[in-house]
């Protein structure tokens, strides 16, 4: 009976590997798309949205977080070191062998994101290694290209066991989205103001990409968790809370804060994927894509360096298509290597050492382990 209870939840949950896998394809097209001349504006213009992809991953870390910390909040043995282990080996083990794998291809050499600094230093190198790399806009992207994203998940981390407290259902979840609009809105205007480096088109990228910008979308991210987890699902927001999200929906929009527009329409789209559950999105391949997100997320650009040298002689919407499938199957075998061989078993090491710091339990404590 426990292991059929435990199957309908990894049911209920496969719309989150669903979410990851659609995540990575939308980052994978708008960088393949990148290296394709003559694609229509419109075309060009609607594969950018690609690019919302990593808000995706940050709802669906955001949801996972909190569901992991919500299963394991009746354990008295879990402890803040544990949940930060278990993150960093979630994470760490791939990303330097992949920081060391870039060194290697691309260099130290100047580039966009290195602004007017000469090349990759060992301070920024080093502030990758520490995941401080998003503080700084001439580190932020600098090595690997796609990295900042991870810089700012990071950061999330640390503030994730203080949300965890604070934020217990969906109307503290709907004020959190609300003030991190306004932190991000009111920061982002100041910011825009007095930049810290000459090169304005440099600044203008790291406020976009930079921690105050991405928060309310992790905010929507805990919304959905409390949202799923209610049994009244949308009957759960409260006059109150429907209010305020419609509120901050007039604010983006007049605002001009087009992402969080977007956000909110991943959000009704993550609920619909979830509530509808169509087999052609819910299936094993996109939860085996979903799976590999990360190590796709990580590598898919070595693969897109050797894709883009190959020349393919076909107009721009069939050459597109051609390098997405390449790059997409390529990034996929060589991504079931680096989760199998790394990713994998970084996360079993942070398991080991967790068990090992963790005290024996007492006879009667009948607390289950969950799954990170």
């Amino acid at each position: 009976m426990p292991e059929a209870t435990g199957k309908m939840q990894d049911d209920k949950l496969q719309f989150v590997d669903t979410l990851r896998a659609l995540a990575i394809i939308g980052v994978l097209l708008v960088h393949v798309s990148q290296h394709v001349d003559g694609l229509n504006g419109w075309l060009q213009k609607g594969l950018s949205i690609g690019a919302k992809g990593v808000a995706l991953f940050y709802m669906a870390s955001a949801f996972t977080l909190f569901l992991s910390l919500s299963r394991r909040s009746g354990d008295k043995r879990e402890r803040i070191s544990a949940y930060l282990l278990r993150r960093f080996f979630r994470i760490a083990p791939l990303y330097y062998v992949m920081l060391g794998i870039y060194l290697v291809v691309n260099g130290t050499g100047p580039r966009f994101w290195l602004g007017d600094q000469e090349g990759v230093t060992a301070a920024n190198i080093t502030a990758h290694v520490l995941f401080l790399n998003g503080l700084n806009p001439y580190w932020i992207n600098s090595i690997i290209g796609v990295e900042w994203s991870i810089a700012v998940e990071c950061m999330f981390y640390l503030f994730i066991p203080l949300l965890f407290k604070l934020i217990r259902s969906v109307r503290h979840a709907t004020w959190f989205v609300v003030m991190a609009l306004l932190v991000s809105f009111g920061l982002n205007t100041v910011f825009a103001q007095y930049p810290w480096i000459s090169n304005h088109s440099l600044w203008g990228h790291y406020l976009y990409l930079w921690f105050p910008n991405q928060l309310p979308v992790f905010g929507l991210g805990i919304l959905l968790f409390y949202i799923w987890k209610d049994e009244r699902h949308w009957k759960s927001i409260d006059r109150v809370s429907g209010g305020l999200l419609l509120v901050s929906v007039l604010f983006a929009f007049f605002g001009g804060m087009t992402d969080y527009l977007i956000g909110i329409g991943l959000l009704l789209g993550a609920y619909a994927l979830y509530h509808w559950q169509p087999i052609w999105l819910l299936n094993r391949v996109w939860s085996w894509i979903g799976r590999l997100s990360y190590s796709m997320y990580l590598t898919h650009m070595l693969v897109l360096g050797l894709i883009v040298q190959v020349k393919i002689p076909f107009a721009p919407l069939v050459s597109l298509t051609l390098m997405f499938i390449m790059t997409l199957l390529f990034t996929i075998g060589l991504s079931w290597f680096t989760y199998s061989w790394i990713e994998q078993p970084g996360i079993r090491w942070g398991k080991k050492l967790i068990s090992r710091m963790k005290p024996v339990r007492k006879q009667g404590d009948s607390v289950k382990e969950s799954v990170a």
